[in-house]
């Protein structure tokens, strides 16, 4: 590859040679190192134990020194300013890709979102930071954490209200507005639910270093999901049956709420189990894999309609 110009990289010049100039090969060494140095020093393996590709790293911080980033090997430091052939840089893509497959879902994203800025132990780091967090996934979740406070105290006082209504000893005097918070508490215990869900799962990512923050969208569709969950659930259940014992548990509409909005799969497996036994399934309602396997589980001989003579039909007479 002897001259490249690609409006997207910018960095391979017409001379056929790739520098720092651009933002973009900044970005892809800074990135390539980043992850480098997490999966080494943290001994990261993949899923199924695979170890790290030492010969991808071997390639990526080879590049780095090339380009005047890291220390030459007699310990001199690099002179800006250098650059690398087309073909290193190659080289380069090709091993940051093998490191970036090995180390997913960690990501050199994720890992700059999960950066602390400073140490935690850093004297001069403001009180401020030390409240909203020294990371951006971290401030994420500490404002999501204040949204979450935010739907408790709104439950919470319509508790209160229900409570403080109901000893009225009128009771006509305040009851369409204890139905109606009677009727929206659960609502906002689905919201909770959710909440609580991705708190969890919030938390659980930072330690992993793969939170990503592309997703934040997805967070507020959650507790929107969660809170028409919790409302939509009581309409279906009013009871659980344990299947070990077969007692009946009842719940309130508050617990039904919570978990539905926690577990948002507890209400379409609901409404999944009510559809099949008020609509029975026929062979049309089945997708086509299912139907493909309906028809190879079916005797060699019975893909007709199932008769015996249908299989003692010769080739000349099913024409």
């Amino acid at each position: 590859m002897a001259e490249v110009n690609s409006p997207a990289q910018g960095a391979i010049q017409s001379q056929g040679v790739v520098t720092l100039e651009s933002s973009y090969t900044r970005g892809q060494i800074d990135g390539a190192l980043a992850l480098s140095e997490y999966v080494l020093s943290t001994g990261f393996q993949s899923a199924s134990g695979e170890t790290v590709p030492l010969d991808a790293v071997e390639v990526i911080q080879g590049t780095a020194v090339k380009l005047g980033i890291l220390a030459s090997g007699d310990g001199t430091a690099s002179q800006p300013g250098r650059s690398i052939s087309a073909a290193d840089w190659n080289d380069l893509e090709r091993a940051y890709y093998r490191l970036a497959v090995f180390a997913s879902p960690v990501t050199a994203e994720t890992l700059d979102a999960t950066r602390a800025i400073t140490s935690i132990s850093d004297e001069s780091e403001t009180w401020w930071n030390r409240l909203i967090g020294n990371s951006p996934a971290l401030r994420f979740t500490r404002r999501f954490s204040f949204v979450t406070i935010v739907i408790a105290v709104a439950i919470l006082t319509g508790e209160c209200l229900v409570y403080y209504w109901g000893l009225d000893p009128d009771t006509t005097r305040y009851a369409w507005e204890r139905n109606l918070a009677q009727i929206l508490l659960p609502w906002g215990y689905g919201a909770l639910g959710s909440c609580a869900y991705l708190l969890r799962s919030a938390h659980y990512f930072i330690y992993q270093r793969c939170f990503d923050l592309r997703r934040k969208p997805e967070y507020f569709n959650r507790v929107l999901l969660g809170a028409i969950s919790g409302g939509a659930i009581i309409l279906f259940v009013d009871y659980l049956v344990d299947s070990d014992s077969g007692d009946t548990l009842h719940l309130s509409s508050a617990a039904l709420g919570f978990v539905a909005g926690y577990s948002t799969d507890f209400l379409f497996n609901t409404i999944e189990r009510i559809v099949a036994a008020i609509f029975p399934r026929d062979n049309s309602d089945l997708n086509p894999k299912q139907q493909v396997g309906r028809k190879a589980a079916l005797p060699k001989n019975q893909d007709r309609d199932g008769s015996p003579d249908e299989g003692n039909k010769k080739p000349e007479e099913e024409n």
